[in-house]
């Protein structure tokens, strides 16, 4: 475990893995931002996925990385990698984060 932060799915403690991912996006302005993204490996919320689960299954297995599991864990990290996607804005968490702004909330 990470034990760095929950995660924000579940809010358990159960975040294996932090993949940081850079990213650009185009603002409402047409200007690229730049920024960097945590994908998260979640113990509870990733065992169903398909190149997350073996991971979460290996740590539920065996605690802890094993010296002769190393580059078989590495190959399934390495998958899980490809496959991460950094998490796309909450349009509507923007919005109201901006409003609460502009009425002096924040």
């Amino acid at each position: 475990m990470t034990g760095d932060q929950p995660c924000p799915r579940c809010r358990t403690d159960s975040v294996l893995a932090v993949l940081r991912l850079p990213h650009t996006w185009t603002n409402a302005s047409g200007n690229e931002v730049r920024g960097v993204s945590e994908v998260l490996l979640c113990a509870r919320c990733d065992a169903g996925d398909p190149a997350a689960g073996p991971i979460v299954t290996y740590f539920t297995e065996h605690g802890s990385v094993r010296p002769e599991h190393a580059a078989q864990l590495a190959r399934q990290l390495r998958h899980w990698a490809d496959r991460a996607r950094p998490p796309r804005p909450d349009e509507n968490a923007v919005t109201a984060e901006t409003e609460a702004w502009y009425r002096g909330e924040l």
